[in-house]
């Protein structure tokens, strides 16, 4: 299975925010659209990726002047980015590796998607729910063919 894949079944709408943007912004942002992170951009560049857990844990440093904080104090930077065409076990191992919860999608330099560890694992359940469905089937024709 192949990113792509995934992002078909997601809206194809990305959650961007610039870097200056306050954190009280970020924050409401979020809790609008739904969604565990957002995009940090200059411009149409990537700059870092702002998640939840990004704000949760800089409670636990800044307390409430956390708000009034710029995104780019609290993002994740460098964080890694897939391609469409890569393979979902590819972009999982990459998560694992960089502990990464939240991946922005890139092709052609355009932000064109965001997955989540929570879209690999359906992705990965959904294969391995397949994967025993044809082994069972497999199994049936077999039993028949020698009984």
């Amino acid at each position: 299975m192949r990113i792509h894949e995934i992002l078909s079944d997601k809206t194809n709408q990305v959650i961007t925010l610039q870097s200056r943007a306050l954190a009280s912004q970020a924050s409401a942002l979020m809790l609008r659209e739904r969604v565990g992170a957002v995009v940090v951009c200059e411009g149409e560049r990537i700059v870092g990726v702002l998640s939840e857990r990004d704000l949760a844990l800089a409670i636990s440093q800044l307390g409430p002047d956390l708000f009034s904080r710029c995104v780019s104090e609290l993002m994740a930077v460098d964080v890694p980015v897939a391609a469409p065409g890569d393979a979902v076990v590819d972009v999982m191992r990459m998560m694992t590796e960089k502990r990464a919860r939240h991946i922005p999608v890139v092709e052609g330099g355009s932000v064109v998607g965001m997955v989540s560890i929570g879209d690999i694992l359906k992705s990965r359940l959904t294969e391995k729910i397949q994967e025993n469905a044809v082994l069972q089937d497999l199994a049936r024709v077999h039993h028949h063919l020698s009984a």
